[in-house]
């Protein structure tokens, strides 16, 4: 059982940083990641920096960037002026389908590569994943 473990783990760190480096999106993974956590709602820089384990300042310069392109807004905490809340704007919206799409076309290229038998063994791997781990 350990050694299944390692394997697939193995494998989906491979799958997980081949897309995420090599796929060609059109932002950097840090940044696309920020503007996912971001689609289930708006959070404070602080809170971003906290769930990407970052420190506060490398947060800052992420959300320049963003929001230079028009893909985050910062409004101010209706509870509290001194707090700013960032939200994905609909530019950082299609940044996120236009990046899904590039990543889904890099992997149908290589699952192309695939027999028909290969790719319904790992089609039904995938449905066994998500079932183990949601």
């Amino acid at each position: 059982m350990t050694r299944l473990a390692n394997e697939v783990r193995l494998a989906c760190q491979l799958v997980s940083h081949k897309v995420r480096f090599e796929s060609g999106a059109p932002l950097p993974p840090h940044q696309l990641s920020v503007l996912f956590k971001l689609r289930r709602g708006s959070m404070t820089p602080g809170e971003l920096a906290e769930e990407e384990q970052v420190t506060a300042p490398s947060m800052t310069k992420t959300l320049a960037t963003l929001e230079s392109q028009d893909l985050v807004a910062r409004s101010g905490d209706p509870g509290d002026g001194r707090r700013r809340i960032i939200s994905i704007t609909p530019t950082g919206e299609a940044a996120l389908r236009d990046a899904a799409s590039v990543r889904d076309s890099f992997m149908e290229a290589k699952l192309a590569t695939l027999s028909d038998e290969e790719r319904a063994t790992l089609a039904e791997a995938a449905r066994i994943l998500r079932r183990v781990l949601e």
